[in-house]
């Protein structure tokens, strides 16, 4: 009796769907940007800096993520958050000392994370400012369906 129990509740749950979630976590909820641009952390952090009167501050520690099980990875992580608007952003550099945050194509040099970007004009005004800096050759909003690929946006220590 209870084998046949046993066999029907194993049917059961090899019958259900498995279905990805689009949100990165309960509390998550990020515009991502994806930026093509070669050239060193600080210099991509000025940049922001200067064309959208931003201050980016590099954070102490790298943004330390596990890629694998035995491969950790750390990044380049600097935030910015104002005081008089709750728009939050981080720029991660993709590639660091394990390998890549994100390997598909096309493959980003940096990730700008923005949590509540219609405070500072929304992401259409974000990404317009972006096509005037001359060191990125391209910027474009990650698409959200492929968010669930980006599992170490949950190890941001801001978030």
């Amino acid at each position: 009796m209870f084998y046949n129990i046993k066999i029907i509740f194993v049917e059961t749950l090899l019958s259900i769907k498995r279905y990805k979630s689009t949100f990165l976590g309960a509390n998550i909820n990020l515009d991502i940007i994806a930026l093509h641009a070669q050239i060193p952390p600080h210099l991509m952090a000025w940049c922001l800096d200067d064309t959208f009167s931003s201050t980016f501050v590099r954070q102490d520690q790298p943004f330390s993520v596990f890629l694998s099980q035995n491969t950790e990875s750390k990044h380049v992580e600097y935030y910015w958050k104002d005081a008089d608007t709750a728009c939050e952003m981080w720029i991660l550099e993709n590639k660091g000392s394990g390998g890549m945050l994100y390997t598909g194509k096309p493959t980003p040099d940096y990730w700008l994370l923005i949590r509540n970007a219609e405070d500072m004009g929304g992401i259409a005004d974000w990404l317009s400012g972006l096509k005037t800096i001359q060191h990125i050759q391209m910027s474009y909003e990650f698409p959200a369906n492929k968010h669930n690929k980006l599992q170490w946006v949950s190890a941001l220590s801001h978030l």
